[in-house]
């Protein structure tokens, strides 16, 4: 009785665990499918690929061995000469484009621009300090493909010691004085060294100097004649003197002539103008000597000029004129134009005048 009460159970039993056991297979299968399913692609491919190599370009260096040449204490017009010298101390090839100078009194020399790794270099270099005395300072630049020393600066130092004194440094002329002002030229020797006169040269010829290049002395007194008709066509000159001192062979005195006339402003200026759009201005010419004097005609080189009016004041001419920025300026922001004075008995008086038009991309932002 008791079997055939627990055999439907038993069977009942049976059929419950079969679809459990299917859903456990089911589950079983499907798993290493998953996780074969998403593994990602480019790990595989990162895995398989090689690792990249960055391969660095070999760079110069230069490496300057003294930056700063001092030449101690030397003669003013003297010539001094130096050298700097430098080497490639990187794995790339050196290339020197230029020794920039930032006066003319350093004159530098480099014949080759090439160098490899390791090799030196030498730059030769010629300084003429000039007639001023005390300490100076002159910079060059050696410029290169050494990125991270582009510019390599380059000193050359000096303690300018004169041991010649002179005055006057500079004469300044006026028709209307005895001579023209021109006052005697004193030469003195500060080391107690004697010296002659050797040569005497004045350019434009409107002056001479008398002197004895026999006689030896500490100490000259010079006293220049002025040519008083030659002179009227003088601007500037110099008058040159060579010496025999041993530190110092020559004086160079520039002179310049004050003009019988001359305009305010010098310079005529008109700044961001409008073309076409007339500027007024006046213009006043003036004799420097205070003397009376007659305009014969005013001619503007161009358009760009106007004369309104001119009219005599009694010490000078007052000018009335519009500056006229013309239209056809083209890509060009500037124009200039020149006004040229005819005065009767004397050269004529040339007035510049410069102006500018404000850029059309700059006019369109600011609107």
């Amino acid at each position: 009785m008791k079997i055939r009460f627990l055999l439907p159970v038993f069977i009942s039993l049976i059929i419950l665990l079969i679809p459990e056991a299917g859903c456990q297979e089911k589950t079983g299968d499907t798993h290493p499918q998953t996780e074969e399913y998403t593994q990602p692609v480019n790990e595989l491919q990162n895995e398989q690929a090689e690792p990249e190599t960055t391969i660095e370009e070999p760079l110069p260096k230069i490496v300057v061995e003294n930056d700063v040449y001092d030449c101690g204490d030397i003669n003013p017009n003297s010539t001094q000469k130096g050298q700097f010298h430098f080497s490639n101390q990187g794995q790339g090839v050196l290339e020197i484009e230029k020794i920039q100078s930032t006066c003319g009194c350093t004159v530098p020399e480099l014949k080759k621009k090439t160098y490899l790794p390791g090799e030196s270099g030498t730059i030769n270099v010629t300084y003429r300090p000039g007639q001023r005395s005390g300490q100076v300072s002159k910079h060059l630049y050696i410029l290169s493909n050494d990125k991270q020393n582009s510019r390599a600066p380059l000193t050359i130092k000096a303690n300018v010691v004169r041991k010649i004194n002179y005055t006057p440094k500079r004469f300044k002329l006026r028709l209307d004085e005895e001579n023209t002002g021109v006052g005697n030229i004193t030469i003195k020797s500060l080391d107690g060294k004697a010296f002659a006169i050797s040569r005497i040269r004045i350019k434009p010829e409107c002056m001479k100097i008398d002197y004895d290049p026999v006689v030896e002395a500490e100490e000259f007194v010079l006293k220049p004649q002025v040519d008083m008709e030659k002179v009227k066509d003088t601007k500037s000159g110099t008058i040159n003197i060579k010496i025999t001192h041993p530190s110092q062979d020559a004086i160079s005195i520039p002179f310049n002539l004050l003009p019988p006339f001359k305009s305010d402003p010098a310079t005529l200026i008109a700044l961001k103008a409008t073309p076409d759009k007339p500027i007024r201005k006046t213009l006043y010419i003036l004799s420097n000597y205070a003397e009376e004097f007659e305009i014969v005609s005013v001619t503007p080189s161009n358009d760009a000029i106007k004369i309104i009016n001119q009219e005599y004041l009694g010490d000078k001419y007052e000018i009335t004129l519009d500056i006229v920025p013309p239209s056809d300026i083209g890509q060009k922001r500037y124009f200039n134009s020149k006004l040229t004075v005819d005065i009767a008995g004397s050269e004529e008086l040339v007035i510049n005048c410069v102006g500018s038009i404000p850029d059309k991309t700059t006019e369109k932002t600011s609107n």
